[in-house]
């Protein structure tokens, strides 16, 4: 047994040990977290009046930043063209679940080593967000005057903008551009093709310019999503390499025809010791 195969074989008490089992342990964890997540998202910090002043607040510090009316200029270069505003309408609904899901799927099937530390950083920067929701709830510039929202004018709005599933007023920071980055960076760690890898840029930037021409997101939502996104997987494969080490080595193993294997194949070493004595 490898030692891979033997950190993989320890699972917690209560918790089935079987692939299919460990698969739908699996399955369960992500669905309770994430609805857990979408749950209190959607209770905390719903206050307009405070929302939208912080909202003004953000959209200050830009000015100070020299990123001001830099979002306004961005959507309005879009706007006179229907066909792009559609285009990014369709990437802010339908490509954000399915790649933050996707990679849950593919790191568990194929990069069972990052599988852990992704979805945990997922949990850990989803409950940092949760308390930001609640201490300083902030309105998406669709809210303030001078901006346009394009997804509720579109077919998608209801799966974009699901009011009876969603807090309107938890801007800060936009997971629409962390969790994409986030899952950006576990396939670039993950990809055995070098090339493969500064393409896994490409996909968080996209998402910004989405939330930005959408009307979703300041682009200071997105740097601070971004930024506790990969914080946090800075710490959950830190915590992973530190727990691997940890476990012990798999009992040792003969290899087939070795004179001092027990009957069983394993490699007892009072055995070995007593051939070399005899």
């Amino acid at each position: 047994m490898s030692r891979q195969q033997h950190q993989l074989s320890v699972a917690p008490r209560g918790w089935s040990s079987t692939p299919t089992g460990a698969l739908w342990n699996q399955v369960i964890l992500v669905v309770l977290s994430f609805g857990a997540y979408l749950g209190v998202r959607a209770a905390v910090g719903d206050s307009a009046s405070t929302a939208m002043s912080n909202a003004r607040h953000l959209l200050k510090l830009e000015h100070a930043l020299g990123l001001g009316g830099l979002e306004q200029r961005v959507q309005l270069m879009v706007l006179g063209h229907p066909s792009l505003v559609e285009v990014f309408n369709t990437i802010y609904v339908w490509s954000y679940w399915p790649t933050v899901f996707g990679v849950l799927i593919f790191t568990w099937a194929r990069r069972r080593h990052l599988y852990h530390s992704y979805r945990n950083a997922i949990m850990l920067s989803g409950g940092v967000g949760l308390v930001i929701f609640a201490l300083f709830p902030a309105a998406p510039p669709r809210f303030l005057d001078g901006f346009v929202d394009t997804v509720d004018a579109s077919p998608g709005s209801l799966i974009g903008h699901p009011s009876f599933f969603i807090n309107k007023f938890a801007a800060l920071p936009s997971f629409h551009v962390g969790w994409v980055a986030l899952a950006c960076t576990v396939l670039a760690l993950g990809t055995r093709r070098r090339w493969v890898r500064p393409l896994m840029v490409a996909p968080p930037l996209i998402m910004t310019a989405t939330v930005v021409i959408t009307g979703n997101h300041f682009i200071v939502d997105a740097i601070t999503g971004t930024a506790i996104s990969l914080l946090a997987l800075g710490v959950t494969h830190w915590q992973a390499v530190r727990r691997n080490a940890m476990v012990p080595p798999p009992p040792p193993t003969a290899q087939p025809g070795s004179s001092d294997a027990g009957i069983d194949g394993i490699d007892y070493p009072e055995a070995a010791a007593v051939v070399q004595v005899g």
